[in-house]
Formats: C-alpha cells, structure tokens, sequence
C-alpha cells in the first residue's frame, strides 16, 4: 500500500514528516503532469493520496464517491480508496477551522476578507460560512473588487485572510495590502508557512491583533487526512505536538544588544547547547568586505548599514539558526521584519561598565560614547525585542534563560 502528496511540483513538503509522526512511513511524494494523471489514479497500489496545486479539481473529477463538503467548496485534496473506489474529502476545511480556533478567532457575526480567488480561498469561504461569518469579500487580481479596492474596507472588515502566495519564500518580505489601516480589525489569518510571519502578521504582531500563520493549517489538514488513511482519531493532542516539535525546529534565535554584551558568546553556546549552526553576522560580513571598522573609517557607516542589511535579509530568510547581530543593525528599522520573519528577537543586557570596547570603532571614545550609544538604541533594541536577558558573563545561565523562553513560546 503506498500513501503520498500529489502536485505538479513539490519541492520539499513537510507532508511526509507530518504523517511519519502519526506512523505512517509509507508516503512519498509524487510529482505528476496532467497527462500522467489517469494512469496515476489507476495505480492498484495506491490507498491514500493527498493533493495540492493545481490538481484538487481534477482530484475531485477522478473520485467515484465526494463528500458533501468537499462536494460544496469544490475541489479534494484527500483521496482514500475503499472497496475498490476513490472517495473524495477536503481536510483543508478542518485545517482551517482548526487554525482559527488556535488563534483565538472568532468570525460568527463578523465582516470578512479573503485575499485570493484560488482552491484554498473556495475552502475558506465555505468554512467562514458555516461558521457564520456575516459577510464575505473576496479582493483579487483578476475580478472585482481588485487589491487596491482595501480602502473601501478600512472601516469595516473585522478578519483578513490570505489564500495566496504573496510574501512566501523566496520573494519575502512581500504584501497586498496594508492592514494597518483598517480600524475594526479583529483577526488575520496568513496561509503562509515560509517565512512563519509575512508582513500581514508582523503588521497584526504589532496592532496587537490575533494572527496565525498557516503551520497550523498545514498540520491540522495532514492530521484529519490520516485519519481518513489509518482509520484512526487523532486529534488536537497531535496536532499541537506535531506543530510544537516543528515550530521547535524551524524557529531562528536571534541575539541583539549593545556592542560587546557577549552576543557571539552566548551565540556559540546556544549553538552547542542546540546543535545548531550558530550565524555570527559581523563574522560573516568580514569574509566579504576585510575589517569593519577599517571599512565604517574609510566607506562610512551608512554604507556599511546598508550591506549589514543585506547579509540580515540573507540569513533572515533560512530557518533553524542561532543569528547573533552587530550592535548596530537595530538602527535600520528594516531589518526588523528580516529578523522576526523567522525568529524570536532575544536582547542582552548588562551594564555599560562590563562592555567590552576592543577593536570597535563605534565603541571608540570611552564610558561616556558607550552612554550615548546605549541611550540612543535601548529603545531601539526593546522595539525589535520579544524577550530581554541579562547576561551576567554568565553563558550557560544566559542560554538557560533563553531556552525556557524559547520553549514557553513556540506555538
């Protein structure tokens, strides 16, 4: 029996780790062309089958027997074969309905946007109306209301979700709309997984607004599907500890703080303690450009801001990563979004007396320079900040500091 996501081109899924989890570790993926789908179907092995784009359609049109829901939103993205027959469900539905719940969303009674007009945003719909949403609005780019038709919506719309691809890695950061201008919002879902918070949900992030990205989606829809493949009833238990071990695993630490806190040294040991490649970006901006402070004397700060910034948006975009940063990166307000996309923002803090000064041009000038610094940036790093450690020369109790953080806050 052979189990397995269908698409035309997948890349790497998280679909094969998410139904290993539940102990089925006979799912591959098939990478099919339209033509090939008939024969495809027809494979005698095959028991279950999941599909992504562009195929839920033809899924649907390939099932001898399609669930009613599956049936009203349009298209299958899970297929099992019983008695011989191809039965047709969409867990999408259940991935959705469980994402908001997650989120602490509720759309009954409420104003609705739905970014996109493709398969994802025909399941959404249907869930938004069975959950009783009062209104609906779909923006696209191909029919009205188009994406520049938001304004008409400032006052009024209460949920935003997202059921396209702008902001998804590689072309992050990337938006549609820009959400802070609505005045009623209550809650934003974004589909996207990669990068975990696209500009919609950094936006939500600091409107202080529910938010979800669409890990949860991914997971809860691949959790129903097995239960449709192994006739099991697994559930919220599994999902959470499925989306923990993977949020665990993909969730970039970054270090920030005042030039010579101890970020590369608590860095490496986080690394070690985590079995992670630790990013020293100082380091790495070295191997291209030859000594910083040489470079900020002879080419200016601000161009130097400019390829720190280059090398935060390079390593800001990978998951898995202990990013330990230059003093400084904090005064260019765009490279927030670069290291937030994927991580969690940790500054270090000790007193300015402990500050190590060797080497560093900025630093240069005494107690009284590292004063002004750190009266100009502690608003700075508390901006970017989710978390403040202080670090007391003290890494493995730093590193533990930050770890139980870490851990408290992964979901």
């Amino acid at each position: 029996m052979k189990f397995g996501l269908l698409g035309r081109t997948l890349g790497h899924s998280f679909s094969p780790r998410i139904h290993s989890a539940l102990g089925n570790t006979n799912y591959e993926l098939f990478e099919r062309e339209p033509s090939q789908l008939q024969e495809f179907f027809a494979d005698p092995e095959l028991q279950g089958i999941n599909i992504t784009i562009p195929y839920k359609v033809n899924a649907l049109e390939a099932c001898d027997v399609v669930d009613p829901r599956a049936e009203r939103i349009g298209c299958v993205n899970t297929m099992v074969r019983k008695d011989g027959k191809w039965h047709g469900y969409n867990t999408d539905y259940d991935g959705f309905v469980f994402t908001l719940q997650h989120a602490g969303i509720d759309v009954s009674g409420k104003e609705c946007i739905i970014l996109g007009d493709g398969a994802s945003s025909a399941t959404v719909h249907v869930a938004l109306e069975d959950l009783g949403a009062k209104n609906i609005v779909h923006l696209s780019r191909k029919t009205a209301p188009f994406y520049g038709d938001a304004p008409n919506y400032y006052e009024t719309a209460q949920i935003i979700i997202n059921c396209t691809p702008i902001g998804m890695y590689p072309h992050n950061p990337a938006n549609l709309i820009d959400i802070t201008q609505f005045s009623k919002l209550e809650g934003v879902v974004d589909l996207i997984y990669n990068p975990r918070r696209t500009i919609l949900l950094l936006q939500a992030e600091m409107m202080e607004i529910p938010h979800c990205d669409g890990l949860p989606f991914l997971v809860a829809q691949g959790v129903e599907a097995a239960n449709h493949f192994q006739g099991e009833s697994f559930g919220t238990k599994e999902i959470e500890q499925i989306l923990r071990d993977m949020r665990r695993e993909k969730e970039n630490i970054i270090l920030i703080g005042m030039p010579g806190v101890g970020k590369t040294t608590v860095g490496k040991a986080l690394g070690e303690e985590m079995g992670r490649t630790c990013v020293d970006v100082d380091h790495e901006l070295e191997k291209e450009i030859g000594n910083i402070s040489t470079y900020i004397t002879e080419q200016g700060e601000s161009t130097f801001r400019e390829k720190e910034a280059e090398m935060i948006a390079k390593f800001g975009t990978q998951t898995g990563l202990i990013i330990s940063t230059g003093g400084g990166c904090v005064t260019v307000p765009k490279n927030f979004a670069h290291l937030r996309q994927n991580g969690r923002i940790y500054q270090l803090t000790q007193p300015v007396e402990n500050l190590s000064t060797f080497g560093r041009v900025l630093s240069s000038g005494g107690i009284e320079r590292l004063r002004e610094l750190e009266a100009t940036r502690t608003p700075m790093y508390e901006s970017f900040a989710q978390c403040i450690v202080e670090h007391n020369r003290n890494a493995p109790e730093t590193v533990s500091a930050i770890l139980e953080d870490f851990e408290a806050n992964l979901l």
